[in-house]
C-alpha cells in the first residue's frame, strides 16, 4: 500500500512514501517524524521479511519509540535502540535508522542497525554508517554519531526496497523541488516491486 506523501507541520518539511511489496497488503516498512524537545526525530524501520509478521514488528517498534521519547525529557539514541531491542524479542525483528536534527545547535545525531540508507546532502555531504545485526534478535553495539547540520541540508532515508546508488546529479537537480516532489521522483525511479519500499525526504522550512 502506498502512503500519501505528507508535509509535517513543524520546522521541517517532509515528503514520504511507503508501499508494500507487490502482491501484499501488509507493509513491513514504517517511518515516523516527531517534534521533540531536542529537535526533530525521524525514524525509518524495516521489519524482517514481508507480510503480517514484518508489519507487526514495525508497528511494535514505532509504538516503542513513541512511548520512549514521550516518557523522557532527555534520552540517548543508544537507549532508544536498546528499548526497541527489548520490545521486539518476540518478533522476527527489524532494522532501523534514526536521526535527531538539532536545528539550533547545527547538529544531526544518528544511529542505525542494519541496511537502512541515510544521507545528508548539503554544504557537507555525509553518509552515516549503521552497525550490523537485527534489532530484537542479534543487535550489535549501537553507536551514536554526530554530523554537522546547516539550514537547507537535505536528509534522505530509505529502506532496501529502494535501490542503492541514487544518482547524485539527479539529487542536485531535484533539490529545487519541494520535499514531496523529491520523494515522489526518487521513489518512481528507484523503488523495487519485489520488496516493501519506503523513502523519507526532510529539509528545514524556509522562513517566510
Amino acid at each position: 500500500m502506498r502512503t500519501d506523501q505528507k508535509v509535517v507541520e513543524m520546522k521541517m518539511g517532509v515528503g514520504a512514501i511507503s508501499r508494500a511489496k507487490k502482491g501484499f497488503t501488509a507493509n513491513g516498512d514504517a517511518y515516523l517524524v516527531e517534534e521533540i524537545d531536542q529537535g526533530i526525530l525521524i525514524g525509518l524501520i524495516d521489519g524482517i521479511g514481508h507480510g503480517d509478521h514484518a508489519e507487526r514488528a514495525a508497528t511494535i517498534c514505532v509504538k516503542t519509540i513513541r512511548d520512549y521519547i514521550r516518557s523522557r525529557e532527555d534520552f540517548t539514541l543508544t537507549g532508544l535502540f536498546y528499548a526497541c531491542d527489548d520490545a521486539l524479542r518476540a518478533t522476527d525483528g527489524v532494522v532501523m535508522a534514526v536521526v535527531i536534527i538539532k536545528i539550533d545547535e547545527g547538529r544531526i545525531h544518528f544511529a542505525g542497525v542494519g541496511n537502512i540508507t541515510t544521507r545528508i546532502i548539503g554544504s557537507e555531504n555525509s553518509y552515516p554508517i549503521s552497525t550490523g545485526g537485527i534489532i530484537g534478535y542479534n543487535m550489535q553495539r549501537v553507536i551514536e554519531h554526530t554530523y554537522p547540520y546547516t539550514s537547507g541540508d537535505l536528509i534522505l532515508m530509505h529502506s532496501d526496497g529502494i535501490r542503492s546508488g541514487i544518482n547524485r546529479e539527479l539529487l542536485l537537480r531535484l533539490c529545487s523541488q519541494d520535499e514531496e516532489r523529491i520523494a515522489d521522483a526518487l521513489f518512481r525511479e528507484y523503488a523495487r516491486g519485489t520488496d516493501d519500499a519506503t523513502i523519507v525526504v526532510a529539509r528545514e522550512r524556509r522562513s517566510e
